[in-house]
Order: C-alpha cells, then sequence, then structure tokens
C-alpha cells in the first residue's frame, strides 16, 4: 500500500459521510440548527452584559461626579460646573485603568473592535477569560470618569469574549468559536443600542468575514433575541429621539449630500491618521502602561476646561446637536475639542468605545454644514437634522469601513425612516473618498501594524464557483495495469515529465481505473531486480480518493487537501471506474484567473450605430 492514499477502512468511511452527506440532516444542516439553537441564550446574555456595563458606567458616574451611587444615567456633564475636578477626575481614572493593563491584561487597551478581530485572525477565535472580566470594569471606570468614550466597543469585545470562553469550553472548531464569538459581540451591542439590523450587519463586515447560513442565522437569531431582553431590561425607546425636523424636501436636494459626504470622508480619514499619529507617539514613549493613559487623561482635561460636553459618552449630547439645541460656535467646538480629546485618550492606551464619539462629531458637522447649505441657498428644504444623521453615519462609515453597517446603525438610532436614502448616499460617498486618502481603516491600522491582514471584501471564493470539469485535465496520461515495471520506468526515464505526472493514475486494459501510483514509488521498486517483470498494477493503490466532474471544485481542494494529494483522478459520476480526467494542484490553483479575468477583461457587445466600410479616396491625379 502506497503512503498517502487512505486505507480501504478509511475510503469506506468517506463513503458513508458522503451519504448521510446527502440528506437534509446533513452534517451542514445539523450544524447550522445546533448553532442557531446555541445562538438563543448567547443573545440574552448579550443583552444581560450590556445592561450591567451601562449600569456600571453609571454607577462610576454617579460616584466620580456626584458623590453619589446610583442606577440611574446622571445629568452628565453637570450643570454646576465641573472647574478642576475637569482635569483631576479623568487623570484619576486613567490610572485606574492603566494599573488594570499592567497587572490584569493589556488586552483592554483601545476600544475593543480590533483586539475582536485580531483573535478572530490569528487566535483561532480564542479570547480570554481576564478579558472578559477587566474589560467591562476598565472601560465602565474610564467613561465613568469623563473618557470621551462610548460603550459599544468594549461591549462587543466582552460579549465576544464571553461567546469564546463558551466555545472553548466545549470540542469545538476554530470556526464555530469565531460564530459564538460573533453572537455575543452582535447580542451586546444589540443590549446598548437597540439595533439588530446593524448588529447583524457589524459582525459579517468586521468578524465573520463571510456572509454564510452556517454564521448568518446564529447571529440574526442572538441578535433578535438580545432586542426582546433589551427592551425588559433597558426599555424599547431609539437612542438619539430627533424632535427636529429631518426632512429632504426635493429628491434633488440629494445631490447636496454627496458634498457632505465627501467632506466627512476627508474628516474621518483625518481622524484616522491622527488617532494612530498619537498613538505610535505613545508607543514610543519610554514610560511605564500606568502612567501613559493619565497623560491622554490630561489632554483631554484641558479640553473639558473648555468644553465640559466633550466628556463621558454624550448621547444626550449627540441628541441635543441633532434638535438643533447649540449655536454653530458650539458646534464647532464641539466638533473638534471631542477629536482632541479622543485622539489623546485613546492614543495613549485608555479602554473606551470608538463609535460614540465619532457619531458626535458627525452630528456636529453635519447639523453645522445643513445650516450652510440654509444660508447659501435658503430655499433648498434640506433641514440641519437630515444633514447631521447623515454625517454621523458618515463618519463611522469612512473611518471603520464599513458603509452597511453604519447607515442601518444611523436608522435604527434615530428610527426615521425618511433618513434611509440619504443615508445610503452620504455613506457611500464618505466611505469611497477615505479610502482614497487612507489604506486602512480605523479599526484595521493597528492590526497592519502588527503584521496582520484583514479581509477588506466579502466575496466568493473562486473555488466556490467553479466545478471540477471546468479546470480538469481531460488528456490523461497514466499507467497501463499490465505492463512490466521495467518498460514503465524506462517510459517515465526517457520522457519529460510534467510536474502533474509525479502522481499517476493506473489503468486496466479496458481503461477502467485501477489505482493510483507514484513515480517516486515505481522507482524505489525498480531497485529490487525481482519486481521488473511484474506489471505496474502490483504497485498501485486501490483505494483511491476521487472527483466527479460536476461536483464543486471546493469540495474536490478540500479533499486534496486534507490528504495531502497532488493530483486526484476524476472519474465519472455514474461508474467510479470510468476515468474522464485529472485533477492538479495546479489548475485548482489557476482557477482563481477566471476571476481575475472577468475584472481585467473589457469587450463591447452592442454599439450604437453600425460600423460603415471606409472606401479609400481616390488620389490619382485627374486627367
Amino acid at each position: 500500500m502506497l503512503s498517502g492514499f487512505p486505507s480501504s477502512d478509511e475510503a469506506s468511511a468517506g463513503g458513508a459521510r458522503q451519504w448521510r452527506a446527502a440528506g437534509f440532516f446533513s452534517g451542514d444542516n445539523r450544524h447550522v440548527m445546533l448553532f442557531t439553537l446555541a445562538a438563543i441564550p448567547m443573545g440574552a446574555i448579550g443583552a444581560v452584559t450590556a445592561w450591567a456595563l451601562y449600569h456600571l458606567i453609571n454607577i462610576f458616574t454617579g460616584l466620580a461626579f456626584y458623590g453619589k451611587f446610583t442606577l440611574q444615567t446622571p445629568v452628565y456633564p453637570p450643570t454646576e460646573g465641573l472647574g478642576a475636578r475637569a482635569l483631576v477626575i479623568p487623570v484619576a481614572g486613567a490610572l485606574a485603568v492603566g494599573l488594570m493593563a499592567r497587572y490584569g491584561t493589556s488586552r483592554i487597551r483601545g476600544h475593543g473592535i480590533p483586539e475582536a478581530m485580531e483573535a478572530v485572525l490569528t487566535n483561532g477565535s480564542r479570547i480570554s477569560a481576564k478579558v472578559a472580566i477587566f474589560k467591562p470594569i476598565s472601560a465602565a471606570i474610564a467613561v465613568g470618569t469623563g473618557g470621551p468614550f462610548g460603550a459599544e466597543g468594549p461591549i462587543i469585545q466582552t460579549g465576544g469574549a464571553i461567546g469564546s470562553l463558551i466555545g472553548q469550553a466545549f470540542n469545538l472548531t476554530a470556526s464555530e468559536r469565531r460564530i459564538l464569538l460573533a453572537c455575543g459581540a452582535a447580542a451586546g451591542m444589540v443590549g446598548i443600542f437597540n439595533t439588530p439590523l446593524a448588529a447583524v450587519a457589524l459582525a459579517i463586515e468586521l468578524l465573520l468575514f463571510e456572509f454564510r447560513l452556517r454564521s448568518l442565522a446564529p447571529v440574526v437569531v442572538a441578535s433578535a433575541v438580545a432586542a426582546a431582553c433589551r427592551t425588559v431590561l433597558l426599555g424599547s425607546a431609539v437612542m438619539f429621539h430627533v424632535s427636529a425636523p429631518v426632512t429632504l424636501g426635493s429628491p434633488v436636494n440629494l445631490v447636496w449630500l454627496a458634498p457632505l459626504g465627501v467632506f466627512v470622508g476627508m474628516s474621518a480619514a483625518l481622524l484616522s491618521r491622527s488617532l494612530y499619529a498619537v498613538e505610535e507617539f505613545f508607543d514610543r514613549l519610554r514610560v511605564s502602561m500606568i502612567v501613559k493613559p493619565a497623560l491622554g487623561a490630561v489632554a483631554l482635561g484641558l479640553v473639558a476646561l473648555i468644553e465640559p460636553r466633550v466628556l463621558g459618552m454624550g448621547y444626550t449630547t449627540i441628541t441635543d446637536t441633532l434638535n438643533g439645541s447649540y449655536s454653530n460656535p458650539t458646534l464647532a467646538l464641539l466638533a473638534i475639542g471631542k477629536s482632541v480629546a479622543l485622539i489623546f485618550s485613546l492614543g495613549a492606551g485608555t479602554s473606551g468605545g470608538l463609535l460614540a464619539p465619532m457619531l458626535l462629531i458627525g452630528a456636529a458637522l453635519g447639523v453645522g454644514y445643513g445650516r450652510g447649505v440654509a444660508v447659501i441657498a435658503p430655499g433648498v428644504g434640506l433641514s440641519p437634522a437630515m444633514c447631521g444623521v447623515v454625517a454621523m453615519s458618515g463618519v463611522f462609515s469612512a473611518a471603520a469601513r464599513t458603509p452597511l453597517t453604519s447607515f442601518l446603525f444611523a436608522f435604527e438610532l434615530t428610527g426615521d425612516y425618511r433618513a434611509v436614502v440619504p443615508l445610503m448616499i452620504g455613506c457611500m460617498f464618505a466611505d469611497v473618498t477615505a479610502r482614497v486618502f487612507t489604506r486602512e481603516s480605523v479599526m484595521t491600522e493597528r492590526l497592519a501594524q502588527r503584521g496582520l491582514l484583514a479581509p477588506r471584501y466579502l466575496e466568493p471564493h473562486p473555488l466556490a464557483t467553479l466545478r471540477v470539469r471546468d479546470v480538469m485535465r481531460g488528456a490523461v496520461e497514466a499507467v497501463s495495469a499490465s505492463m512490466p515495471l521495467a518498460a514503465v520506468a524506462r517510459a517515465l526515464t526517457n520522457v519529460e515529465t510534467e510536474p502533474y505526472r509525479w502522481a499517476l493514475p493506473v489503468i486496466a486494459d479496458d481503461g477502467k481505473l485501477v489505482g493510483m501510483t507514484t513515480r517516486g514509488e515505481l522507482m524505489r521498486a525498480m531497485a529490487d531486480r525481482r519486481n521488473h517483470a511484474r506489471p505496474a498494477g502490483d504497485f498501485a493503490a486501490t483505494a483511491v480518493v476521487c472527483a466527479t466532474p460536476d461536483e464543486p471544485l471546493s469540495e474536490a481542494v478540500e479533499r486534496m487537501l486534507d490528504g495531502d494529494f497532488g493530483l486526484l483522478p476524476v472519474v465519472s459520476a455514474n461508474d467510479s471506474a470510468h476515468l474522464v480526467g485529472v485533477l492538479t494542484r495546479g489548475a485548482a490553483l489557476r482557477a482563481d484567473l477566471h476571476r481575475r479575468e472577468s475584472e481585467r477583461s473589457r469587450e463591447r457587445f452592442l454599439r450604437w450605430r453600425a460600423r460603415t466600410p471606409s472606401v479609400p479616396r481616390d488620389t490619382s491625379p485627374a486627367s
């Protein structure tokens, strides 16, 4: 028996597995059903975790700024003013976060989503228990003591960590742990914001990197269950209630959203570049990890002395901004102040979410833009609130490169269906503009600096859209089973051998497939002179893994990789002994040429008018 080929028992087991896979309760279907059921408790766990984090932030906020224990969301910042506390309290909270990063786990630093992405990409979707414990506590301390962050990044990382820990408690694959991680992350996001559609989109765009039923169904169910639980725990009201008119006026006014998207995209690119420039500065700074967050908090405190509304999550400030409660100078101060506070606080390594500050920055920019349009073109019915909603979604879309998540998120946060079409246009222009100025997003820049490559696109793998017959080699050069070994060896020595012929089918005189052999096996057998007269069929492996012409190329390649085969014989689906071709590794790799050809080859099939044949002009001299 040749090494590298399955035994007859293994081949029988593989056939039984294929027979079971043909039914409705196949392995894939059972997988989807089991994980969809598991998503139900995951949704409830994520919602409860979000509820706990939300109240934990309220507790630290009440203790830090009011000196009392409360579960209710306090008026923030205090109306009586902060004075020197605007500087002292954030620094104290940042020192506490630094201590937790130093003696707990450094994975709590940052806004959480890149860390969850890194776990998916490099660590088999495994997140440690320390992250599940320290991330929500550190985020609650940072935000509760004035950090200019939101709760979304920490809850996404925390919910993902809980899903990962549950997956690690069972005998699961990395892909299965990834599904549970995404379920926990999406459920946590829903538990805070009540945005189930956006949570599903975010899981697909940033964590799953695929659009398949096996992962989509569990994430959808987890988000739906979390939304139902969130209604009981925190209520069903939208996060930002916009009482100001969100109007577009004439559909022609959509034109005004294109320059808004470009402006927002440029602003998001500048924000991303500035954030990671500051982060690199703090990385090079030879200071203890404990002290670095406090240095960033000093910058935050200095900004807060001028504009205290930059402190904290700022959800109320976002609502007030969209409702037109602030003057134009205040809007400019909010946008600039929140940006500076965010860049230095997060760049220094504090724990907190990035989404809420980006929403505030975008809302301030958008409302200001809408007011400017009203001055330039008074007859335009585009309301500042509409521009604010579009801009806050566009900033997130451009910075995170998640356009689908962004406009769904803004729609669900405001609950205003009239904003859907403007959101789609604004997000797309913002996203495209940001890609012109920055290659990486705010989610992937840090990963790229660590040498990691995050998928940028969701597209079908070329092997999943082809069948074996599309790439197989039909002209088969095989070894006759009855030919003496010496004659076969001479033929292989005298003929220039292509790489795929290192593995060779062995066929009977009637053309039926007998088995497989290798060039190396035949040459080793030639070392014993007693084998020279024996037929080549004696040295063939009869238990052969095969492919059929009509099966998906991806399935055949998977079997090829599992067995480390360089070649698979392709047999008829009706007759497993009828050899019709071979599938080589090179042919499978070249399958990607089909996709690249469709992107490079330009052809015109329709013409507006028929091309008239040109008649050569008579240039001979007149007689």
